[in-house]
């Protein structure tokens, strides 16, 4: 029973620190700015959280968070009343009521009970507030680094269908002018002139869809990245 017992605890012990060491680092997420990232995919993701609108308003309202913490802590002060009261009696001397005995000064101090009881929930939730600012922002990293990601892939992928497009319309266009010349000397029937023919015009027709692929694509990742794909420089860029 002992060695059981002993065994789950080591096994419990295990999945802590593998859960600790699995926790998410976010300045891997997108790698700070100040940083020029090595790697062309981390450089893109880069690009597109310095110029990603919405990256720098969830940043934003980090800030507006924290300054309304810093508000928050002071709100008990607001309802903080003073009071000064004068006793004219004592500065005229003694009256038939005898009120020189009565302080010639009055302070007083009024201050709301709730508020000065409930402050400290309410400085709890200011920081809870600015976690939340804080989770947004990094939720916003995971996004924006996922998304040029697969953009980015989706881009390659369409210029390397480009390239096998083109390829293969450069040899339908080759085998059509053989079966051409063929046909003119007889030594091809029409039926094989046509069909040659009907294989370029869609090698053609297809070469222009993954042309027109490889464009929206790029308009896409241009989207994300803020700039335009010329406009990119880094060492390991690929035209």
């Amino acid at each position: 029973m002992f060695r059981k017992h002993t065994l789950t605890l080591s096994v419990l012990l295990g999945l802590n620190g593998l859960l600790n060491a699995q926790q998410t680092d976010f300045d891997a997420v997108v790698i700070p700015v100040e940083t020029k990232a090595r790697d062309f995919t981390e450089y893109l993701v880069q690009l597109a959280w310095l110029n990603q609108p919405e990256s720098a308003i969830a940043q934003e309202e980090v800030k507006n968070a924290r300054d309304e913490a810093k508000n928050t802590r002071k709100e008990w002060m607001r309802d903080v009343q003073g009071t000064f009261n004068l006793n004219e009696g004592n500065l005229q001397g003694a009256d038939d009521n005898g009120n020189v005995f009565f302080p010639r000064y009055n302070f007083g101090v009024g201050v709301n009970l709730f508020n000065v009881a409930s402050q400290k929930n309410k400085n709890n939730v200011a920081k809870r507030d600015i976690k939340i600012a804080e989770h947004k922002v990094n939720q916003r990293k995971l996004e924006i680094r996922a998304e040029t990601l697969q953009r980015y892939a989706l881009f390659k992928l369409a210029k390397e269908i480009y390239k096998t497009r083109t390829l293969a319309e450069q040899e339908a266009n080759a085998n059509y002018l053989v079966i051409q010349q063929l046909y003119k000397t007889d030594e091809k029937t029409f039926e094989e002139y046509t069909t040659a023919s009907a294989a370029y015009y869609a090698a053609q027709e297809a070469r222009l869809k993954a042309e027109t692929d490889v464009l929206l694509a790029k308009i896409s990742l241009e989207e994300i990245i803020g700039v335009k794909w010329e406009q990119v420089q880094h060492p390991a860029k690929e035209e």
